[in-house]
């Protein structure tokens, strides 16, 4: 379905690093098309005991963008886990590369959500993101400004977690810049994963995931520009719903 290199590439890294951690839970692959065939939708879904729920998905299509009289063709990568453990991080990453009018572009949203902030990670995640921000002379942190930017809201909420990541804007055309964070946060995230995997948790731990994962929700429905825009553009909304909605949710 990708036929970005780059994005091949990163899709391949998060398979391989999931895979010791969803051994006994293989990924179920599921494919939709586009409801006004425009595009295709792949959506790999693992639920286990490291990762209460972990997908993997991609979308190639070729649209035209309200307000456009001109098609864009865009591949996305997109990566949500929800750990088990909720001393493990959350990761929503969304990769993309956008060829329009002969120019190539690549915006993109990540960053590292905790159910129970732990400062140590927090000053891990930024110090090494901060590195490569200053290498390409870019002002960090850049969320949550960026963040509220591209989503178009005026307060961040739960949309931004360790402020490990960025929100690059459609105009976006850094390649290296892009790359070399994309890679870095897949790095920089599993290490975190190694790290509290087996970390104890008491009963309070629990509650706040679950209430995380309520506002999850919503944040999902109400102010993630990526759900409404896909939704707009002719993605089959079980698709969107299937990869970035919790595994379980009370209200």
């Amino acid at each position: 379905m990708l036929t970005n290199s780059f994005l091949i590439e990163l899709k391949k890294k998060y398979f391989d690093a999931l895979a010791p951690l969803t051994a006994g839970a293989p990924f179920e692959k599921k494919e939709w098309d586009f409801l006004n065939k425009a595009g295709r939708v792949e959506v790999n879904v693992s639920r286990g005991p490291v990762f209460a729920k972990v997908c993997v998905s991609s979308i190639f299509a070729q649209v035209t963008i309200p307000d456009r009289a001109y098609k864009s063709t865009i591949q996305w990568l997109g990566i949500q886990t929800f750990p088990a453990n909720p001393l493990m991080p959350m990761l929503m990453g969304v990769f993309e590369h956008v060829a329009e009018e002969g120019v190539e572009r690549c915006p993109n949203f990540f960053d590292v959500f905790p159910v129970v902030p732990i400062e140590e990670d927090r000053q891990s995640l930024q110090a090494e993101m901060g590195a490569i921000f200053k290498k390409y002379q870019r002002a960090y942190p850049d969320l949550p400004g960026s963040y509220l930017d591209m989503f178009r809201l005026k307060e961040a909420g739960v949309g931004v977690g360790y402020c490990a990541g960025m929100a690059l804007p459609p105009k976006e055309d850094n390649f290296a810049f892009f790359r070399e964070t994309a890679t870095a946060i897949h790095r920089l995230y599993f290490d975190i994963v190694q790290k509290r995997r087996s970390s104890p948790y008491a009963q309070e731990h629990i509650a706040a995931m679950q209430l995380l994962r309520t506002e999850w929700a919503r944040y999902t429905f109400m102010d993630n520009r990526f759900f409404q825009g896909g939704i707009s553009l002719g993605v089959p909304p079980e698709s969107f719903m299937l990869h970035m909605l919790p595994p379980v949710v009370s209200f």
